[in-house]
Order: C-alpha cells, then sequence, then structure tokens
C-alpha cells in the first residue's frame, strides 16, 4: 500500500481544498492523518487511486512524497504494537510512521512506513505466523 505525504504552507482551509479536489476527481480518500508544524501543514493521506492522486496534488503545486507501507492486523490488545516494535528494533528497522486505522472484529489496523520495507514484511510474516496471530498487508 502507498502512503502519500503532502507537505504545504499551513493556511485555513487547505485541507478543504485537497479533500474537495479528490472528491471532484472521484478519488476517495481511504485514510487522513494531519499536523501542522512551525506553519507546515503535514498530511499522510491513502487514497482508492494513488497515482492520479499525487497527479493532482503536484499539478496544484504540492510537494508530494509516496512511500511504502504495510497495514497490520493485530489483536486489540495491551502490549501487541511493544512487542512487534521490539521485533523490528532487534532487527535494526527503524518505524519511521506508525497509526491506527481503526478496529475491526477485536483487531486494531495500524500502518507502519519502516526504513526497511521488504525485510519488515518478511520478519512480520514470521513473527504473525509465530505467534498465529493476524496478518500483515
Amino acid at each position: 500500500m502507498k502512503e502519500i505525504t503532502i507537505f504545504a504552507k499551513d493556511r485555513v482551509g487547505l485541507l478543504a481544498d485537497i479533500t474537495e479536489m479528490m472528491g471532484r476527481n472521484g478519488i476517495n480518500i481511504e485514510f487522513l492523518s494531519g499536523e501542522a508544524v512551525a506553519g507546515i501543514a503535514v498530511l499522510h493521506m491513502t487514497f482508492s487511486n494513488e497515482l492520479a492522486a499525487v497527479s493532482l496534488l503536484e499539478r496544484e503545486g504540492f510537494t508530494v512524497i509516496s512511500s511504502e507501507i504495510m497495514v497490520l492486523r493485530i489483536p486489540n490488545k495491551p502490549g501487541e504494537v511493544g512487542r512487534i516494535s521490539r521485533t523490528l528494533s532487534k532487527e535494526g528497522i527503524n518505524i519511521q510512521n506508525i497509526y491506527f486505522m481503526g478496529e475491526k472484529a477485536k483487531h486494531g489496523f495500524f500502518a507502519v512506513k519502516v526504513d526497511r520495507h521488504d525485510d519488515a514484511k518478511e520478519i512480520l510474516k514470521k513473527y504473525i505466523s509465530k505467534r498465529n496471530i493476524a496478518g500483515v498487508g
């Protein structure tokens, strides 16, 4: 899955402009997280059509970065994110971004961006298989 990170000068109406533009072009926003730091807005988004979204954003002058992310489906219980984080850190893999996407059937869905995507995916597949828990997408 691809995460699009948008950097822009923070201003009133920025989120409305971006989300309305996507809607007008039939692009569904699947996830959205954002914050403003020192006058810069940083939005993390996933879309139904990542290529079209990036094209629109770039055409409108936004600075955009596309990154691979994993979506982890794990039991929603204490300590599970800590165990996964420790598993990755023991292998020298840095978690660059993580956010909770929601819950369904007692499982939490987390989007995770790491510095070594392919390695992390293999490590987590083994971890999940060994512990007989949900999955990595």
